[in-house]
């Protein structure tokens, strides 16, 4: 069912979803643990432009399950909604984009259960569906999976305090969302090991520099507003030409992406097994060092 529209906003207004009409959706699968707002959208029909926000600021938007699903759920309706020609992705205003997978959620995975659930296999693939493009807004932090979703955005638009990394060494396991893969293929395999293997934070500034940041921008700047402005120009041009630009630059870029992902993946759930996953995962819930037994 295709989802209904909210009122009318300035074209170049950010929604604050104040007052505005939310789309109704359902997951088919609910969870406790994450409240009815924690994904939400805006869609301004006068320029066929929708924006989808994390929200779960109190936890710096770490994703659940339920986000997850949330966010699969709305990519795939926004996809068939002929009314949206291009999205931004934003989390919260002046605060973090996310911080990752929400480690306690995480503690509770196994490797059988990884697999079988085809944990994050969902997020993957909905990005990889959809037929439109999608800017990352990025304030503050973008983490872990956080990063990972940036990644997988066709452009990147972050704040000049943006902070980005792939700790998930830290906590004994790797990146499952495609972290590994992007990474290297965005700024090389010797940049990308070392970034991945240090927990090394790296700012919006320097990936910039270095062509996986698009555009930063200062303080005084509207990171979420400029991501707006210029999906409101993609929206304006033809959309079934901007549907084949797309998939045809992601024709280059995916060739042996997807194979990549596959062993990723595989990698990441085999973490789910070790001594040191519970060892650096319960180290960072109860805020400790984490003492690895390295088996």
């Amino acid at each position: 069912m295709r989802p209904s529209v909210v009122p009318s906003l300035e074209a170049t207004s950010i929604p604050d979803f104040e007052g505005l009409e939310q789309l109704s959706f359902s997951t088919g699968q609910e969870h406790s643990s994450a409240g009815t707002n924690d994904v939400r959208v805006g869609i301004d029909p006068t320029a066929a432009v929708a924006v989808v926000q994390l929200s779960r600021p109190a936890k710096r938007n770490a994703l659940t399950q339920a986000m997850i699903d949330r966010l699969v759920t709305l990519l795939g309706q926004l996809d068939r909604n002929e009314a949206v020609r291009a999205v931004v992705l934003m989390g919260t205003r002046k605060g973090a984009f996310s911080a990752g997978v929400d480690i306690r959620e995480l503690t509770q995975l196994t490797t059988g259960e990884a697999h079988e659930r085809k944990f994050l296999s969902d997020l993957n693939g909905a990005f990889e569906r959809f037929s439109k493009p999608i800017i990352a807004a990025v304030e503050g932090l973008a983490l872990g999976g956080g990063f990972e979703v940036a990644l997988s955005c066709d452009i990147i638009y972050a704040g000049q305090e943006a902070t980005f990394g792939l700790p998930e060494v830290s906590i004994g396991t790797i990146p499952g969302a495609g972290g590994t893969q992007r990474l290297v293929r965005a700024l090389g395999q010797y940049k990308a090991m070392e970034l991945i293997l240090s927990r090394q934070l790296i700012s919006g500034e320097e990936l910039a520099q270095r062509g996986l940041v698009n555009r930063v921008f200062k303080p005084d700047e509207d990171v979420v507003l400029e991501a707006k402005k210029l999906a409101d120009r993609i929206a304006a041009y033809s959309r079934p030409v901007v549907r084949m630009a797309k998939q045809a630059v992601l024709a280059a870029e995916n060739n042996h992406l997807y194979a990549g992902m596959a062993i990723e993946k595989q990698l990441y759930y085999m973490t789910f097994s070790l001594d040191d996953f519970k060892t650096g995962t319960n180290a960072f819930l109860t805020k400790q060092q984490p003492e690895f037994m390295h088996h």
